[in-house]
């Protein structure tokens, strides 16, 4: 299991030219990206727009993290949702480990703010409780490249060594937060349904109310299909009115009772795409 989330998945990468990333450059997405995509296709970050240049057509693929097991859903996974169409063609969850990044001048004891996306934060608030608990802690995006910016001995960002190799800093720390407990999963959104290899997922998106839930719920479960996850997710409409993204064993393609499923009018499907777990 350890090496499985260390492995990036193969993807037929042959007709894809742009890849769109959650920038800035440096970040874990940008380390999960390169795995993915190192030959070939070129790889564009994206702080702002990336979803809208999918829907467009301006890049041919998507990279973005949508669940991590220490913090749960991620801030892109509604953004996903929300979009008119989406087709997910891979999944790739991985073991992170956050290195303390600071400029060439900076020491331990010379830090007195550290930096972070929101859910590197989260990930590594404990770590911080322990060993840096009177440091002032921020939020944001670009952080390295920030540090950089800076070159401040007082500050430092917590992020992938990619951001240290790319900026010219130095890790103070490494390996924080490395574990099993700490895994990350990004969906890859592409054009076209990735065919079946007999270990697949299929992610449908189930549109509810607090009448109606009940009776879909139950002919889902019904149907044999073998559920492994349900996620709720608000939609920004009513209080209860909710949509319920479902994680089913199996590909649409390979199992007829999927496809059946697929076809209601209260779900939509958003991917059908190699298992990694």
């Amino acid at each position: 299991m350890n090496e499985l989330f260390r492995q990036p998945p193969t993807i037929d990468a042959s007709t894809i030219k742009k890849v769109g990333f959650v920038g800035p450059n440096g970040t874990w997405t940008h380390q999960a990206t390169l795995d993915l995509f190192r030959n070939g296709p070129e790889l564009i970050p994206f702080t702002d727009g990336l979803f809208e240049a999918y829907v467009s057509g301006q890049v041919d693929a998507v990279c973005a993290p949508v669940t991590t097991s220490l913090v749960g859903t991620t801030p892109y996974l509604d953004q996903i949702l929300a979009l008119p169409s989406v087709t997910i063609i891979a999944e790739y969850p991985r073991i992170l480990s956050y290195s303390l990044i600071a400029s060439k001048e900076a020491t331990f004891a010379s830090i007195t703010k550290v930096l972070g996306h929101p859910v590197a934060l989260e990930e590594v608030s404990a770590w911080i409780d322990e060993n840096m608990p009177g440091v002032e802690r921020e939020s944001r995006p670009g952080t390295t490249a920030y540090v950089a910016e800076e070159n401040s001995p007082n500050l430092a960002a917590f992020g992938p060594g990619l951001g240290a190799t790319l900026y010219d800093l130095q890790e103070l720390r490494t390996g924080i937060e490395e574990g099993l407990h700490n895994v990350t999963r990004w969906w890859v959104l592409g054009r076209d349904i990735a065919p079946p290899t007999g270990f697949d997922r299929t992610t449908l998106l189930l549109r509810s109310d607090e009448a109606s839930i009940s009776a879909q719920l139950a002919a889902i479960v019904n149907s044999g299909v073998p559920i492994l996850n349900i996620y709720e997710r608000p939609t920004c409409e009513r209080l209860d009115v909710h949509q319920y993204m479902i994680d089913f064993a199996g590909h649409i393609q390979a199992e007829p009772r999927l496809a059946q499923l697929a076809s209601r009018d209260d779900i939509r499907l958003l991917g059908s795409y190699p298992r990694r777990y």
